[in-house]
């Protein structure tokens, strides 16, 4: 039961001056007051806020308990040996729930070996921390986000020692990049002065404001380009475009200034290719070979024709040798031919022969044979005096020169910032990979297992 409702002190003294107001406005409108209403107090009770249900109540379905029972998961484990005779342990799992379209019970076979979605409990390195370079975290998961697809593919090879030579070589040329290139730009930046560094967030500055206005205007818009374009965001793009300029500025001073190409230099690499810039002309040979029984008449007719000084093709074509007499191509070397597939009566005879000129008869048992050079072929050469050819070879030992010398320079880094441990970090990760791409093989020598991160 509710406690009766009373009115309060206040409410009646409100309610006295309220009613003292309006008598003197009435009596100074000339009206007559009315009486005043009296109210009724009473009880409520709890059951006037609650009312009968006006229809039916739902009714509540119960669902059988084999439908929302967990499946059972059975394990197999058996061993499987490779073709490099390496043995492996493979999982499978013969799951078993009730289907609900024939409620039976129904079971699926998992093969936890080739499947590449996670099961409860199956063992995934997600992040590893392989070293430091120059006090900055280097995780695993930072070199394969960039390489997954080409070792996902390399990986696929049917030769289990195949593929992990390929996984193998991608993960360490990976690493090789990375480590560079965290090192030419740790040592860009530990050189940059107090002015330097002003100048630099200044220019990033302006980088980006020109960035988002080249984009569309706004923020949005050049986040969405970007992200379509480069995969960026706009921060992302401005840290890769400073990462770059450092680089690129860091080895135009410690790399370029060692870079030294010389006119010997360019001489000794045009005198290595003289064979492609100088080529030897070639002489195209021809031959008349005829029978002396069957073709007597026609060894007439080229004696005949030679004695009026007619040319060797005009001999050929006239008794009948297809092609104008030609027999082959030889490549002419210091003024002479030079053919090893020949007896040396033969080069003999064919050596001495120029452009026009028609041998002696070569007298067989059986036939007669004429040779001559039909014509030369003189390919197109290249002076080491031209101009483009000049600047091709000079660009070609530059960068020859660039590469030997940033190598040199990366290997002085990588004693001074990280000493033995990149050997052990390149071994870690290769492990890594392994463990995540293919099958769970012996370890590498020199490998050490650690916390995954």
């Amino acid at each position: 039961m509710l406690h009766p409702i009373r009115q309060r002190p206040i409410d009646t003294l409100c309610r006295v001056f309220a009613a003292i107001a309006v008598l003197g406005t009435m009596g100074v409108l000339g009206c007559t007051p009315s009486p005043e209403v009296e109210q009724t107090v009473r009880d409520v009770d709890i059951s006037a806020f609650s009312a009968p249900p006006m229809g039916p109540l739902p009714e509540v379905v119960a669902t059988p308990m084999p439908q929302v029972e967990p499946p059972g998961v059975t394990e197999i484990e058996h061993t499987v040996t490779l073709a490099d005779g390496t043995k492996v342990i493979r999982k499978e799992e013969i799951v078993t729930a009730v289907d609900p379209a024939t409620a039976e019970d129904d079971s699926l076979f998992i093969d936890q070996g080739n499947q590449r979605t996670l099961r409860v409990g199956q063992r995934w390195l997600v992040e590893s921390l392989i070293g430091q370079i120059n006090g900055r975290p280097i995780f695993a998961e930072e070199i394969f986000k960039q390489i997954e697809a080409a070792v996902l593919l390399a990986s696929q090879d049917p030769n289990p020692e195949s593929a992990r030579t390929q996984v193998d070589a991608l993960v360490r040329r990976a690493f090789r990049q990375q480590v560079e290139s965290e090192l030419i730009l740790a040592e860009a930046e530990s050189r940059l002065s107090p002015e330097m560094k002003v100048g630099l967030l200044s220019w990033l500055r302006d980088l980006q404001e020109t960035t988002i206005a080249e984009r569309g205007g706004n923020r949005a818009s050049a986040e969405e380009a970007l992200r379509d374009e480069m995969q960026m965001s706009v921060e992302e793009f401005v840290t890769f475009r400073k990462n770059a300029e450092l680089t690129r500025d860091i080895l135009r001073r410690k790399v370029e200034p060692r870079v030294v190409v010389s006119w010997r230099d360019v001489e000794r690499l045009y005198r290595q290719r003289h064979a492609a810039y100088q080529p030897d002309p070639i002489y195209r040979l021809g031959r008349i070979r005829l029978a002396k029984e069957q073709q007597a008449d026609k060894i007439e007719t080229v004696k005949r024709m030679m004695a009026e000084k007619k040319t060797f093709t005009e001999i050929a074509d006239a008794v009948g040798i297809p092609e104008h007499g030609m027999w082959r191509a030889v490549t002419v070397t210091d003024g002479k031919m030079m053919i090893a597939d020949m007896t040396n009566d033969l080069q003999k005879l064919i050596a001495p022969l120029q452009p026009g000129m028609i041998s002696e008869p070569l007298d067989a048992r059986t036939s007669m044979t004429w040779f001559a050079v039909i014509s030369k072929e003189t390919p197109a050469q290249m002076s080491i005096y031209d101009t483009d050819l000049q600047l091709s070879l000079r660009g070609e030992l530059q960068g020859t020169q660039e590469r030997i010398e940033q190598a040199r320079y990366i290997q002085s880094l990588q004693k001074r910032w990280l000493g033995a441990s990149i050997s052990k970090m390149e071994i870690r990760l290769v492990q890594i990979a392994r463990e995540r791409y293919l099958d769970p093989l012996r370890p590498m020598k020199g490998a050490q297992q650690g916390p995954a991160r």
